[in-house]
């Protein structure tokens, strides 16, 4: 039985939580699980696919095969945990998330697949990682960490986790540059408040590089690969098929709501104000 930790009122991770939590009990084996963006390549339509792309593109930046112990932050229900176990040499992953019914939707889909005894569940936050210093070969995070109050704590975290030489993975969202007009302002903080954004976590890539220097990562490699990412994932969500399926799970007002955060995430990217980054660190 994984520890629950209550989170306090007024907290990041009880927004964030909160958010997340509405009709979570409903999703079931919606999407397989997945919840990333995905990373949409060669004419490719179908989601499952493309999320499994973007976890497959991470393992590799992971350098899997030259580790033993990988931690995931903010992993969901598992999926990518099962795919990169399934179709990568890691001998064992440890997963974090802030909302508890992911990790037990996680626990049943790694008990279902023969795989609980090498992945693991705990509930925690990015900001506050409960393991020892030097714990673990490598650390990913997809996509979470624009919720985390804030990204440079999880930053000095997962440096302070990893073994000398370990490797951090994430794939995140950013700045495309400076936000000189009023009206990229206004759209970036709607946006940022209705998805729960610490303002401190909007950067440009040059911000986020230096963060991660200033730390002491090295050898920062940060890829673009927001026209493979956003349009894809903005299309099928739209579709009628999934609109329908994400009202069943989440309901109404709060499927709305996360239609609504869709358009201005692609609407920020249209206008070029945003872009989807791929970034590999090392200690």
């Amino acid at each position: 039985m994984m520890e629950r930790i209550n989170w306090k009122n007024g907290t990041t991770e009880k927004k964030v939580a909160k958010f997340y939590g509405h009709g979570v009990e409903k999703f079931g084996d919606f999407h397989k699980g997945y919840l990333n963006f995905g990373l949409w390549e060669e004419g490719n339509q179908d989601y499952i696919q493309a999320a499994e792309n973007l976890i497959h593109r991470l393992g590799e930046l992971l350098e899997l095969d030259q580790a033993k112990k990988l931690l995931d932050v903010a992993c969901g229900m598992g999926a990518q945990d099962i795919y990169l176990m399934e179709n990568f040499p890691v001998q064992d992953i440890t997963c974090l998330d802030l909302l508890y019914e992911h990790l037990e939707y996680g626990k049943k889909r790694a008990e279902k697949s023969g795989l609980l005894d090498k992945i693991k569940f705990t509930h925690g936050t990015a900001t506050a990682l409960p393991f020892d210093k030097e714990s673990f070969d490598r650390v990913l995070c997809v996509e979470g960490l624009i919720h985390f109050n804030t990204r440079n704590k999880f930053f000095e975290q997962a440096y302070d986790c990893l073994k000398e030489d370990g490797v951090l993975v994430v794939s995140d969202y950013c700045l495309n540059g400076t936000l000189s007009k009023k009206w990229q302002q206004l759209t970036v903080g709607a946006t940022c408040k209705m998805w729960n954004i610490p303002q401190e976590n909007v950067s440009t890539i040059e911000h986020y590089k230096k963060t991660l220097s200033d730390i002491g990562y090295k050898s920062i490699e940060i890829y673009p690969v927001g026209k493979k990412v956003i349009p894809g994932y903005f299309k099928e969500q739209n579709s009628k098929e999934c609109l329908k399926e994400i009202e069943k799970i989440r309901g109404f007002v709060a499927g709305r709501l996360g239609h609504v955060i869709d358009h201005a995430v692609y609407r920020s990217f249209k206008f070029g104000l945003i872009d989807y980054i791929l970034v590999k660190a090392r200690k």
